[in-house]
């Protein structure tokens, strides 16, 4: 007698990094849609994100205390080293311009429409 299995796998299982350029940071893992614009995970660093912890951390006391003068300067140094969140299964960048912010080990980022249609089910 045979049996069939059906195996689900998550497309998100150990596949989103936030890059620099080519470099690695880190992995966003159990990634959570909190709304079409907010997208949390656990983030696991490595040690290039040593090089940007310093930024992430200015930019959570930016954002807590309101000074955007701050924070768009911070982002502005996150652009110029292009600091993005990829889909590596996917091969496709996954958050928009300019979302993303790191604070205390958890990952947030706005989604782009992409990533979106794909947690959907819509590809």
């Amino acid at each position: 007698m045979r049996r069939s299995v059906t195996v689900k796998r998550s497309t998100d299982a150990n596949a989103i990094e936030v890059r620099a350029r080519e470099t690695t940071l880190g992995q966003i893992t159990r990634v959570a849609m909190h709304s079409d614009t907010q997208a949390t995970g656990s983030f696991t660093h490595r040690p290039a994100y040593a090089d940007f912890a310093a930024d992430f951390l200015a930019l959570a006391r930016a954002l807590d205390a309101g000074r955007a003068d701050d924070e768009a300067a911070i982002r502005r140094r996150f652009a110029e080293a292009e600091l993005q969140v990829w889909h590596t299964t996917h091969d496709m960048r996954i958050d928009r311009p300019g979302s993303l912010a790191i604070v205390d080990g958890e990952a947030r980022f706005a989604p782009n429409d992409a990533f979106l249609m794909m947690r959907t089910g819509g590809l």
